[in-house]
């Protein structure tokens, strides 16, 4: 008998404009395997982490502005490697790599529609 299992969480998050964001995470953070439906919805992978995304530009300003921003949390391994490549590919970091009272090792960047993007290793 087949048991229930939770698997992945994919937000469809609202962006700016679908082709920009699409763009930068391909040529910026080293995405592949875009994908579009139509000029609104679309997303990206990179391994194992699938983004979708839906064009809404005042959602985006909504959730993503000066008062406040969505945070979202990716998972990686060798974290030092990923760090150091987006140090390279000259994404401006927002909270420099560091050991976290939590356990996790995290920093954190924001991206072109405002969204402050948590990448950790551990537990």
């Amino acid at each position: 008998m087949k048991t229930d299992k939770f698997i992945r969480n994919n937000p469809h998050l609202p962006v700016k404009n679908l082709q920009s964001t699409i763009d930068y995470y391909r040529n910026k953070l080293g995405f592949t395997d875009e994908w579009t439906f139509g000029d609104k919805d679309g997303g990206v992978q990179r391994d194992d982490l699938r983004l979708l995304f839906g064009e809404d530009e005042g959602f985006t300003e909504e959730i993503n502005n000066m008062d406040h921003r969505l945070s979202l949390m990716w998972f990686v391994e060798n974290i030092e490697e990923v760090y150091a490549e987006f140090k390279e590919r000259d994404i401006q970091i927002a909270d420099e790599l560091r050991l976290h009272a939590y356990g996790l090792r995290e920093f954190a960047f924001i991206d072109i529609n405002g969204y402050y993007i948590r990448i950790a290793e551990g537990a």
